[in-house]
């Protein structure tokens, strides 16, 4: 390990005053050549100055160490070379990083934050890139807080250990969280006094409380997500503590595994269209559940409920729901033409739910929903139907055999295979909606190990979560890739 230099504000970073007829204020500048950089107290800056910390800076910090300031904090990692904060003893965490400059915004790209967390006080904040990985207790700690302030979050990764929340963000009228990865995350995103905001295209799973907390908000869109395993529920919409919320569109979400998948409490209300439904133990609960007495509201609309352990929607008696064009594996549900049926998915069991070419949930939803990309009437459920599906055939064997490596993965990862067939191996890479994703081979296409590099869809976004179908023959199977 190198050598560590404490830092002295002087003698270590570089500074560059810009002046103006009114203020001075200087651009304080950490940077890879001065790496490591070691803080072992609070490191404040009282006045307006900007924090610069440039690619490739590597910032240790002592136990309970914190970084405040009353300028903005710009980070300008890149993908190769991003940003680190880590804690000084692995597994003990440092501190946080607070930021309170109303008006202005903090940018924040490709940084690894280690057993840390950022607090943001009338702050915008923009991120992209970033990583949290914690692996300390953080109490009751969220590993994001941003209070009222826009938000705009994307390509972005949460791994933690069960302890404290993912992003909080409180009295918001711009908040964007998209293609971003949480594990073991409680209440992953959760949103206070919100107004607007747009969760979509996230993976969330494994978290020991809510996927999505939505306290007091109005006009959200939750779009895209997959939620997996939540110990409590999916999405929550509305709260005993700080109030109902309104007007919510929950639309082409897979939510598995959960205790409910999505509840709407304490007069809520909103719309659940195109979802997917599975192995959850309820999959809709309406409730009123503070003794006001006042119930909440679901129109639920083309989503499929497959193996609920109790009931796929279920209401209390001050609330209403309405329910059309559903399928249901168990029952024929309540409302107008809903059915009963086997949704025929690609590969549930690798939570691939595709529909197959004769699932009864193809062209089946409700004519006065938009069309699908073919034109044809809604299908039912969180996808649409896509002629590239799964056949079954004398490969199967070999197929159940390969293996994708690493995942996640960065640019490239490899499919490695036991015994290379003679016959052409097809590769088809998709996102979550079934959207084809740009590819290239980088070697012998029958070799044991493929390499596949994912070509991006744009300079600054990634595709966060990738489905990879691999045929031979008329034998197929989907994984499920995670894009750093």
């Amino acid at each position: 390990m190198g050598k560590y230099k404490y830092i002295l504000i002087i003698s270590l970073l570089f500074l560059i005053i810009s002046v103006s007829c009114t203020k001075t204020y200087a651009a304080i500048i950490f940077n890879k050549l001065g790496s490591p950089y070691h803080l072992t107290e609070d490191y404040i800056i009282t006045n307006h100055d900007t924090i610069i910390i440039e690619k490739g800076t590597i910032i240790v910090m002592s136990q309970n160490v914190n970084m405040i300031t009353n300028g903005v904090i710009i980070i300008n990692g890149i993908k190769e070379d991003p940003v680190i904060f880590k804690p000084e003893v692995q597994g003990i965490g440092w501190g946080l990083i607070e930021i309170n400059c109303p008006g202005k915004t903090s940018h924040l790209n490709h940084a690894f934050f280690i057993d840390g967390t950022i607090l943001s006080w009338y702050c915008d904040i923009s991120m992209d890139g970033v990583t949290f990985q914690n692996n300390h207790a953080l109490g009751t700690m969220p590993i994001l807080f941003v209070r009222v302030a826009s938000v705009n979050i994307i390509n972005s990764f949460v791994y933690s250990n069960n302890t404290g929340e993912g992003f909080q963000l409180l009295n918001s009228e711009s908040v964007l969280i998209k293609n971003c990865y949480f594990s073991q995350a409680p209440d992953a995103i959760e949103l206070t006094n919100i107004i607007g905001g747009n969760i979509s295209h996230n993976w969330i799973e494994y978290n020991y409380d809510d996927g999505i907390d939505l306290n007091n908000c109005s006009n959200t869109l939750i779009d895209s997500n997959y939620i997996i395993n939540s110990t409590d529920r999916g999405i929550e919409i509305g709260s005993e503590n700080n109030g109902s919320s309104e007007n919510i569109l929950v639309k082409r979400n897979v939510i598995i595994g959960c205790n409910v998948g999505i509840i709407f409490k304490e007069n809520s209300y909103g719309q659940v269209i195109n979802n997917t439904f599975y192995k959850n133990i309820n999959g809709v609960r309406c409730i009123e559940d503070n003794g006001t007495k006042d119930g909440s509201f679901a129109k639920i609309e083309n989503c499929i409920f497959s193996q609920s352990t109790m009931a796929d929607v279920s209401f209390d008696n001050n609330s209403t729901t309405i329910v059309n064009y559903c399928l249901s594996d168990q029952l024929v549900l309540n409302g107008e033409n809903n059915q009963i049926g086997d949704p025929l998915f690609v590969n549930p069991n690798d939570w691939i739910f595709l529909l197959q070419e004769n699932s009864p949930c193809i062209n089946t939803g409700n004519p006065q929903l938009p069309k699908d990309p073919d034109n044809s009437i809604s299908d039912i459920g969180a996808f649409f139907y896509n002629t590239d599906t799964t056949f079954i055939g004398e490969f199967q064997e070999l197929v159940e055999s390969i293996r994708l490596f690493p995942n996640p993965f960065k640019d490239v990862f490899s499919i490695l295979l036991n015994n290379p067939p003679n016959i052409k191996i097809s590769i088809r890479l998709a996102t979550l909606a079934g959207e084809s994703i740009p590819f290239e081979i980088l070697n012998n296409h029958n070799s044991n190990e493929i390499l596949i590099k994912v070509k991006p869809r744009s300079i600054i976004e990634s595709y966060q979560v990738i489905i990879c179908n691999i045929s031979i023959g008329k034998d197929s199977r989907s994984w499920k890739l995670v894009q750093k």
